[in-house]
C-alpha cells in the first residue's frame, strides 16, 4: 500500500473516532457515554469493523471518484457520480448492520430499525465522512499542483542556465581561438604554448561545467586566460590579478567570473593601461573586482553576450543573494560582485 493511501486510512481512522467522541461529549460529561472505543464482545467488535468499513467507503468513494474526473475538468460528471454512489452506500450500509445484529434482534424480538430513523440517525456522518473524503482530495491535489508547479519552475531554471551556459562557452570559445589564430597567423613562437593553454581551458569548458568547482579551479583557469591573452602582446601586457582567502574551500558554479575577465581584455585591454582583478573570500562571501580602462575608437563590432548571460546565471543561482555593480563611465570600466555563501 502506497504512503498515501496509508495516511489516507490512518487520518480516516482518527476522524472516524474525534467524530464520535466529539458527538457524544454530553453523555461523557453526564457519565453516561455511549460510545465505546473497542467494544468488549464479539459481536459488539464485529458492529464497530463493519460500521468502520462502511464509513470508509463514504469517504473513499468520493475521493476516487474526484481522483478520477476531476483532473479532466469533468467536474459534473463526478459531482453527479458522488451523488448517485452515496444512497448506493447509504442501503449498504443499512444491510450489513441489519445482517451483522439480526441473531440479536430475533434473540431479544426487537424489530428492525426503520429505514427513515437509520437515515435520520445517520444522516449527519455520512455526509462528514463524504465531505472529508473530497478535503483530502483537494489537499492531495493542491499539494501535487504545488509540487509540480515546483518542479516545472526548477526545470525551466535547469533550462535556462543551460541555455545559458551553451552561450557563453562558444562566445569564449571563439575569442580563444581568434587569439590563437593571431598567434599562428604571425608565427608567433608562443602558439604552441597558447595551443597548450587553451586545451586546458578546453578541457575546464567541457568537463567542469556541471557542477559546482572550488573557486581555486575558476582562479587557475582565469590564470590561464590572462596567460594566453599575454601571448598575443608583443610588449609586456599590464595585468594585475590578486586573490586572497581560502580558495580550496569556497565553491562556485564554473565560467562565472571568466567572462567578466574576457570582456576587460575584450573592450580595454591596451599594451599600455592595466587591467585590475582582485579577488578576495571567506566562507561567508565572495567579493570579486575588475577594473579596465576603455579603449578609445571603435569596438569589437561582434559585441558580447558574456555579461547578459553572467548577470542572468546570477540572478537564477543567488536569487537574493549577490550584488552586481556596473560601472561604465567615460574612462574606466568597473565591475564588482559579491556572493553571499550563507
Amino acid at each position: 500500500m502506497s504512503k498515501r493511501w496509508l495516511l489516507f486510512s490512518f487520518c480516516f481512522i482518527a476522524f472516524y473516532y474525534l467524530l464520535h467522541l466529539a458527538y457524544d461529549i454530553p453523555n461523557i460529561i453526564h457519565g453516561s457515554s455511549g460510545f465505546m472505543a473497542w467494544p468488549n464482545n464479539v459481536r459488539g467488535l464485529a458492529l464497530r469493523i463493519a460500521d468502520l468499513a462502511t464509513s470508509f467507503l463514504f469517504a473513499l468513494i468520493p475521493y476516487l471518484i474526484l481522483f478520477y474526473y476531476f483532473p479532466k475538468k469533468k467536474i459534473i460528471i463526478a459531482l453527479c457520480c458522488i451523488l448517485l454512489a452515496l444512497p448506493v452506500l447509504f442501503f449498504l450500509r443499512y444491510w450489513v448492520e441489519e445482517a451483522v445484529t439480526m441473531q440479536d434482534r430475533i434473540a431479544l424480538f426487537t424489530p428492525s430499525v426503520r429505514l427513515r430513523t437509520y437515515f435520520q440517525n445517520h444522516i449527519f456522518y455520512i455526509i462528514l465522512y463524504a465531505v472529508y473524503g473530497m478535503a483530502f482530495y483537494f489537499i492531495r491535489y493542491s499539494y501535487f499542483k504545488e509540487i509540480q508547479q515546483k518542479d516545472l519552475l526548477l526545470q525551466n531554471r535547469e533550462s535556462e542556465l543551460s541555455f545559458l551556459r551553451s552561450q557563453i562557452n562558444p562566445h569564449f570559445l571563439f575569442n580563444s581561438l581568434n587569439n590563437i589564430y593571431s598567434l599562428v597567423y604571425l608565427q608567433s613562437p608562443h602558439s604552441l604554448e597558447a595551443i597548450a593553454g587553451f586545451s586546458d581551458l578546453l578541457r575546464y569548458m567541457l568537463y567542469d561545467t556541471l557542477q559546482d568547482v572550488p573557486l581555486a579551479k575558476e582562479v587557475h583557469y582565469i590564470h590561464q586566460y590572462i596567460a594566453l591573452q599575454k601571448l598575443r602582446h608583443e610588449s609586456p601586457l599590464n595585468a594585475n590579478f590578486k586573490t586572497t582567502g581560502p580558495l580550496e574551500e569556497v565553491f562556485i558554479p564554473p565560467l562565472l567570473l571568466i567572462p567578466f575577465v574576457e570582456n576587460a581584455f575584450k573592450h580595454g585591454a591596451t599594451d599600455e593601461e592595466e587591467i585590475m582583478i582582485m579577488l578576495d573570500t571567506d566562507k561567508k562571501q565572495t567579493r570579486f573586482y575588475c577594473q579596465n580602462k576603455k579603449m578609445t575608437g571603435k569596438k569589437d563590432g561582434t559585441g558580447g553576450i558574456g555579461l547578459q548571460n553572467v548577470k542572468r546565471r546570477l540572478e537564477l543561482l543567488y536569487p537574493g543573494k549577490h550584488h552586481l555593480a556596473v560601472m561604465d563611465g567615460p574612462v574606466l570600466f568597473i565591475i564588482k560582485l559579491e556572493i553571499d555563501h550563507v
